[in-house]
């Protein structure tokens, strides 16, 4: 059974004429989609029947597939039993992966479930491969709708209250507002006051009579001061507010580029006076290691010559060498060649001289001929035997004719 699309989160793509704010909203949100996937999954009690049996009791949290888990493994592998378990849920058939094989393998494996449950997705392999976001979400959604749909579940629109706010008054937004109309406001809002101040006068002595009466007093502390301040000393670290600094703000930055700014200045005299030195030292060495060179040559510059010309001599002797070389390999292969020749006339004539002495043929001839006189004597045989048979069954025949004539010669002469 295919399962329905457009469920819990909406994996669809938004209107191409919605305006940009509009279609961001419909796009599918992974931090709206979890919660959605979770309320589903409890509705589909995946606690007892999933968490325990399959993963050891761990359950998930409203936003385990919405952000990048510390150990991407575990949360990979949560997400492909738990899809497993949907898939089954869904009455399809999946495999449940191993938790170390190759992640690629699994998530074609999922992909290719996902096109036989005829699930409209329309993300990268490299997407569900990452084991959270919105791929990962929309397809969980998608698995627990058809898994709700399966077991029977039907949510409804929710159904809200009317509003019984009262009514505003209308307005005519034709009706001009003069001037005089203002003044005759403002009159009678002065009139207003000038009476509270009238009622005013009247209560006064009702307010004092009021003030009189034990609730209506000044509260007086009964507090020690002294165990004020104490308690007060003891509170007063709890509430400071500890502001840690944050390192996006520009105060933050310009006072760190005050203090590096400091600092450079402070290290620079010391490191280019140290660096003066180091080129004056570098400068000495090479200049003494100059003269040392121009010493060595001046030196050994006999040696030099004669090791030039011993080195000319040996490239020649070098060279010698080589072509008698190759002249001592080229007489090898012509050997070779020659020997190989040689013995393949030595083996023509071992095969003919062996051939030639040879007496087996011979042996096996008069065997033949043995066979053959053996075979004729015992052909004459069975000729003789045959043609003794036959000369019998004549004899026997031409002696029942001659009975037969003389039976029918007596049968005449009766």
């Amino acid at each position: 059974m295919p399962i329905r699309c457009g469920g819990g989160g909406g994996g669809g793509a938004p209107d191409e004429g919605a305006p940009q704010g509009i279609a961001d909203m419909d796009l599918p949100n992974p931090f709206m989609l979890m919660p959605n996937i979770l309320e589903k999954l409890k509705m589909l009690d995946y606690e007892d029947t999933f968490a325990r049996d399959w993963m050891n009791g761990e359950l998930l949290h409203h936003a385990y597939f919405s952000v990048p888990h510390p150990k991407p493994n575990e949360q990979f592998f949560y997400f492909v039993s738990v899809f497993t378990w949907l898939m089954k849920e869904n009455r399809f058939s999946f495999q449940r992966p191993d938790q170390f094989d190759d992640p690629n393998t699994t998530v074609a494996n999922v992909m290719d479930a996902l096109r036989r449950a005829r699930l409209p997705i329309d993300y990268p392999p490299a997407k569900v491969k990452q084991g959270h976001g919105e791929a990962v979400c929309v397809i969980l959604d998608l698995l627990c709708d058809g898994a709700l749909e399966n077991r029977g579940f039907k949510v409804k629109q929710p159904v809200y209250p009317p509003d019984n706010y009262p009514e505003e008054a209308p307005v005519d937004e034709d009706e001009e507002v003069s001037g005089d109309a203002i003044a005759d406001t403002l009159e009678g809002e002065n009139d207003d006051e000038d009476d509270v101040y009238v009622g005013a006068k009247a209560a006064k002595g009702d307010k004092t009579a009021k003030e009189n009466m034990p609730e209506n007093r000044i509260m007086e502390s009964t507090t020690d001061p002294k165990q004020w301040m104490v308690e007060v000393e003891n509170v007063a670290p709890m509430l400071k507010m500890r502001i840690e600094p944050d390192n996006k703000e520009w105060r933050t930055h310009l006072e760190t580029t005050k203090e590096l700014q400091d600092n450079i200045n402070s290290k620079t005299d010391p490191t280019k006076e140290s660096l003066g030195k180091l080129s004056a030292a570098i400068g000495g060495a090479m200049e003494r290691i100059g003269t040392r060179e121009s010493n060595l040559n001046s030196q050994y510059k006999d040696r030099v010559g004669e090791y030039h010309e011993i080195q000319e001599k040996l490239q020649e002797v070098t060279k010698r060498f080589d072509e008698g070389n190759s002249g001592v390999a080229d007489l090898t292969n012509q050997l070779n060649q020659i020997t190989d020749e040689l013995e393949t006339i030595k083996s023509d004539m071992d095969s003919r001289g062996d051939s030639m002495t040879d007496t087996g043929p011979l042996v096996k001839l008069k065997d033949a001929m043995k066979k053959i006189k053996k075979d004729i004597t015992s052909m004459d045989i069975r000729i003789g035997t045959v043609a003794h048979n036959l000369l019998h069954i004549k004899i026997a025949h031409e002696h029942s004719k001659e009975s037969e004539r003389e039976q029918n010669k007596d049968d005449d002469d009766d």
